[in-house]
């Protein structure tokens, strides 16, 4: 029988962060094996989630510039969707860490990150030179257009698909 390999910080957020796409409930799961060993407190651990989150929408940015768009705007907020999807219980938990932050420090870390985002956003749609307010605006505005053909999708997927993730949701919480 082989060995089980070794817990590290990287394994352990992949198993907080499959665990956050498990559970899609906007919570931080803290009950993770090993998490006590590796993150000092719930504000190390929501850090590492935020810099998770950033270096996914980043690397999501760049692939879609790659193919040099003719609308670096569109594909900008395409990228931000995808990765919104991909990561959906991150989002999920990044956005209540914004809106209801445990501690002064999240609340910080939450605001920065998501000012990184927002001129990283800008600057690579072609819309900013320098990560400065000016970005910072567009980018929150790149973003809040992301957000609604995220709901514009959602709105316009069939029923029976609502239903079956409103169904796994449901089950997801009576388990």
């Amino acid at each position: 029988m082989k060995d089980q390999p070794k817990p590290t910080r990287a394994t352990v957020l992949h198993t907080v962060t499959q665990e956050i796409l498990t559970r899609q409930d906007g919570r931080i799961p803290t009950d993770v094996d090993h998490v006590d060993t590796f993150f000092a407190d719930e504000e190390d651990l929501a850090d590492a989630l935020l810099l998770r989150w950033h270096t996914l929408l980043t690397a999501r940015i760049e692939r879609a510039l790659a193919e040099e768009p003719d609308d670096r705007e569109a594909s900008v907020i395409e990228a931000w969707c995808h990765a919104a999807k991909d990561y959906r219980g991150v989002r999920l938990v990044i956005d209540e860490l914004a809106t209801n932050p445990p501690t002064e420090a999240v609340a910080r870390a939450a605001r920065t990150t998501a000012r990184h985002d927002w001129a990283a956003m800008a600057v690579a749609a072609g819309l900013a030179s320098d990560f400065d307010e000016p970005a910072i605006r567009i980018g929150h505005r790149l973003e809040l257009a992301a957000r609604q053909r995220m709901r514009a999708d959602d709105a316009t997927r069939p029923a029976s698909q609502r239903e079956s993730a409103l169904s796994k949701l449901k089950a997801m919480l009576t388990d």
